[in-house]
């Protein structure tokens, strides 16, 4: 299940966000989602999990009535 954890800073006011639980670039609409409720974190980076991809799996159903 997808999460979004976020920290502030009480001394700088600094944002923090991590969002686990989502790979690939599915994560940017997550963090997108993230910035229009929190704010624009201080910076950004992409995890590992942003780097794995999906996988796709092919369905190869033989013709009926040939």
């Amino acid at each position: 299940m997808p999460e979004i954890e976020f920290t502030i800073d009480a001394a700088t006011g600094d944002l923090t966000v991590h969002v686990k639980g989502v790979a690939g670039p599915a994560c940017e609409d997550v963090a997108k989602l993230a910035r229009e409720l929190l704010g624009a974190p201080t910076s950004e980076q992409n995890t590992a999990e942003y780097f794995v991809r999906p996988r796709i799996q092919r369905q190869i159903r033989p013709r009926q009535g040939i």
